[in-house]
């Protein structure tokens, strides 16, 4: 998580290169500050159906989720498939991770599928709660390398939410000094549009930027102790699929 944080590279593209205006086309707003990223490498056998719940300590109407593509997408799997509108679901429940796309709930969204089979330089787009999914060859051994930059940007006026005792604190481990209520500003979710602010870049420089240790063990502790055993593990399940 984060990848902007430790590699200079991707922070300077996030700085500099069209994402944020894009993004802020999209989201109609005059705003973007990134939330949280990852960087995947071929997902072993895939993601099945899920929501994205790790946003980083927004809520769903504040971010806006993207995947830029480094890679070809093979011919045969690693499209993702998107349900098309399933973010207006009142069914399934924010802090789940996979869902079973065969319940009633999903009945008038389960047949309409988008597929996109994205390319060097492509960029995708979508609201947090969309259900998607991305399948990996049968034997989970992938012939070429297909890496994506994805994550969630927030909108302009997002507000800091304290997501402790959530799963949704996995994306939000460092220490800020932000809390619940406060307006989302900090070098910790950097601006990248109108533009970066020079102050945010030089505190990630100088590595006041990152995961606190004892944020960690505070954070994951909570979460440990209020949420149910399958919410506290369904991100984990996710990151063993890959």
């Amino acid at each position: 998580l984060n990848v902007w944080q430790t590699n200079k590279a991707f922070a300077n593209f996030y700085y500099h290169s069209a994402m944020g205006h894009v993004l802020a086309q999209c989201g109609r707003t005059d705003e973007i500050r990134v939330s949280t990223d990852l960087l995947m490498v071929n997902p072993n056998k895939g993601f099945k159906w899920h929501q994205d719940n790790q946003n980083g300590p927004i809520t769903w109407e504040e971010g806006l989720r993207f995947w830029i593509t480094m890679d070809e997408t093979p011919a045969d799997y690693g499209a993702p498939v998107y349900l098309k509108g399933s973010h207006r679901n009142d069914f399934v429940d924010e802090q789940a991770v996979f869902v079973n796309i065969d319940e009633d709930g999903l009945k008038e969204y389960r047949d309409d599928r988008l597929e996109f089979r994205t390319m060097p330089g492509d960029m995708l787009i979508w609201h947090p709660r969309t259900i998607h999914k991305v399948d990996g060859p049968a034997d989970g051994i992938w012939t070429s390398y297909r890496r994506v930059l994805g994550g969630t940007v927030a909108k302009g006026g997002s507000i800091y939410h304290d997501k402790t005792g959530t799963g949704g604190v996995l994306s939000d481990l460092g220490k800020h000094g932000l809390s619940d209520g406060m307006k989302l500003e900090s070098s910790f979710f950097p601006i990248v549009y109108p533009q970066f602010k020079k102050s945010e870049a030089i505190a990630r420089d100088e590595g006041r930027v990152g995961r606190s240790p004892q944020d960690i063990v505070g954070k994951i502790g909570g979460l440990a102790g209020k949420a149910s055993g399958e919410k506290f593990f369904s991100f984990f399940k996710v990151l063993g699929s890959r």
